[in-house]
């Protein structure tokens, strides 16, 4: 038989068995090879069951009832969507490392896809899948370049306190061809980086969806004032030994601090005193026990740093308290549906 022939039916066998499984069936599939992907010792296991589970998730986000279904037992996938549901990003890692060298040396792989929900000119739906392909090397002056799926400053993403979902905000440029000042949203994204085996980096970064181009997504937006020129992104480096908080929180705001405003707080890194030994390079940076912010400024568009910052501990503390309580309330709910009996 046509060889052809023999791949092409293959190929059919497959996607029929896959349309053929339930949803619940390809996540019980997915969450054993992302447990491999994260935790067996063998590197080599880790790249195959990859592979493996890239191409199955692929094949499943193009089936339109999947945008909906929350993946909820993949533990280890960080899995984002902004209110408007626009899309959603997929992201994970691989650690590279001799589990018996605890000092030795790690290297970090990150891997993601976005599931976009395109509609074009007709009133056609289609579900797209962009993978995101991370860049072998961190470039010079990455914080002042638009990046795209093709060229990705690889990340976990995740959620800041206070929120559902991705936040989004608005970019104000001017258009020449208009003559005349825009607003454009953008979805904002934190993000943990791995980087080396002594120290790490978290990231705000900005993603938009290309209006015309249904395969595309663009990351950064020239929106990050800490001088007179705005960066696409930020990046923090802090030691591997040292906690490194990015995240938002409420500030008192406004005369005699009777408001208050929701803000991206992070440690104010710097170096610890050494008694005068100088240290050159990030991988003694940690916080200080101050905070820095950016805070966004609606009626310029853009975020603005601001120094030494006071956070409202009383409110913030209420609102995880709140959250917290919503969390454990979801959860007695899924195990009362589940037939679990909680009165014991």
């Amino acid at each position: 038989m046509n060889k052809f022939i023999v791949f092409f039916c293959m190929s059919l066998c497959g996607f029929w068995g896959l349309q053929a499984q339930s949803l619940p069936e390809i996540e019980n599939e997915l969450k054993l090879m992302a447990y491999d992907i994260l935790n067996d010792d063998s590197l080599a296991v880790k790249v195959k069951q990859n592979r493996a589970f890239s191409k199955l998730l692929i094949q499943t986000l193009k089936r339109p009832e999947s945008y909906d279904y929350p993946f909820d037992s993949l533990k280890t996938i960080s899995i984002l969507q902004p209110a408007d549901k626009s899309f959603r990003i997929f992201t994970w890692y691989i650690v590279d490392k001799n589990p018996k060298e605890f000092y030795g040396e790690q290297y970090h792989y990150y891997f993601g896809l976005v599931q976009r929900k395109f509609t074009d000119e007709n009133g056609n739906t289609e579900y797209v899948v962009i993978p995101l392909m991370e860049m072998p090397e961190i470039p010079s002056g990455v914080e002042n370049m638009v990046l795209d799926n093709q060229n990705w400053l690889g990340a976990l993403y995740y959620l800041p306190r206070h929120t559902q979902y991705l936040p989004e905000y608005y970019v104000k440029y001017f258009d020449p061809r208009k003559g005349k000042v825009r607003k454009q949203k953008f979805y904002l994204l934190f993000g943990w980086n791995g980087y080396d085996m002594r120290s790490n980096f978290k990231l705000v970064d900005a993603i938009t969806l290309d209006p015309e181009n249904k395969e595309k997504v663009i990351f950064g937006a020239n929106s990050f004032y800490f001088d007179v020129i705005p960066k696409h992104r930020v990046l923090f480096f802090y030691s591997e030994y040292a906690p490194f908080s990015l995240n938002f929180s409420y500030l008192k705001w406004g005369p005699l601090n009777l408001f208050r405003k929701k803000v991206i707080v992070y440690d104010h890194l710097a170096r610890p005193n050494n008694q005068g030994r100088e240290l050159q390079t990030i991988y003694d940076l940690g916080p200080d026990g101050s905070y820095d912010a950016l805070v966004y400024l609606k009626s310029k568009g853009y975020f603005k740093w601001m120094k030494n910052v006071v956070l409202d501990e009383d409110f913030n503390n209420k609102l995880t308290r709140r959250q917290q309580a919503k969390i454990r309330e979801r959860e007695r709910k899924k195990l009362e549906e589940a037939g679990i009996d909680l009165s014991n």
